[in-house]
């Protein structure tokens, strides 16, 4: 799944076009609803609200118990469903064959001219399908808009694990857990490692009562994307005071506002964060950088 073609314009099945393809449209919502890394709860609330939906496309008439849900209840279904295709249709994998969208039943004005009165729904919400199948470079559906939030996600999602792993200390947090979103076997990684190592053997933690670490992003924005590399420029506040377990007192603080740069790269088709780029700290202290 490319990060190409954004600027395609959406074209959606009509209703008749649905209908005959009925038996294709339903194998790609099996193949989705067992693919464990995007539905890990088909009976969840969510999934089954947007399977009526997708009933409804070939039988109209469905009688769904979810029309009785408050227009709150479903405005969050959806909004979840929403989410969960996006971060689906964004991972690397198999050929998708057929996408699916929800919209509210207001936005089919903006789609068909003839079926917007006609066009089945469940609560006012309607599930759209378009026929990928011929696309060589397909797009899914997604904006460029998408692509940068499913980034920052990524470089967010990063941020946080290196945290926890300070947390965790004295234990090494999964390298799993860091593989997730760190290229394995680059430096950024191999630096996150380094570190841990070192305050293991230093007995340094984070974890004493009422230890006042934290971190947070204060700004995030993706740069540049290139076909291997994307640039995604941050600034974060860091604050970790670290605690010597073997002299019973804290050891250091440190406490930065720092303009970092994150090299992106893919791992196995997965976009993770491959090097980070920190400047130097702009404290008067020696050797700041080296109690991170």
């Amino acid at each position: 799944m490319g990060l190409c073609n954004w600027s395609l314009k959406m074209e959606y099945l009509s209703l008749k076009e649905i209908a005959s393809l009925k038996k294709d449209i339903n194998h790609e919502l099996y193949l989705l609803l067992s693919d464990k890394s995007a539905v890990t709860k088909p009976n969840s609330l969510q999934w089954l609200f947007f399977v009526d939906c997708v009933n409804t496309l070939f039988i109209p008439q469905t009688n769904s118990n979810f029309n009785s849900l408050t227009n709150s209840n479903k405005a969050q279904l959806k909004y979840e469903i929403e989410n969960k295709l996006r971060n689906f249709y964004l991972r690397p994998g198999r050929k998708i064959d057929f996408v699916f969208q929800m919209i509210h039943k207001k936005e089919l004005k903006n789609i068909f001219y003839e079926e917007t009165d006609s066009y089945p729904s469940i609560g006012e919400y309607a599930v759209l399908v378009r026929d990928t199948s011929k696309e060589i470079s397909p797009n899914n559906g997604l904006t460029e808009k998408d692509i940068k939030e499913y980034i920052e996600r990524v470089v967010t999602e990063a941020v946080e694990t290196e945290f926890e792993a300070y947390q965790t200390l004295p234990q090494i947090i999964e390298e799993e857990l860091l593989n997730s979103w760190f290229c394995p076997f680059g430096p950024a990684k191999k630096e996150i490692m380094h570190v841990l190592t070192r305050h293991v053997e230093r007995g340094w933690v984070l974890t004493n009562p009422m230890n006042p670490s934290t971190k947070r992003i204060l700004a995030i924005k993706v740069k540049d994307i290139k076909k291997k590399e994307i640039f995604v420029s941050t600034t974060e506040y860091w604050y970790l005071r670290w605690w010597d377990t073997k002299k019973n007192s804290y050891a250091f603080p440190y406490r930065e506002t720092n303009h970092q740069q994150y090299i992106l790269r893919k791992d196995t088709g997965i976009w993770k964060v491959y090097e980070t780029i920190r400047p130097s700290p702009r404290t008067s202290i020696p050797h700041r950088r080296k109690y991170l």
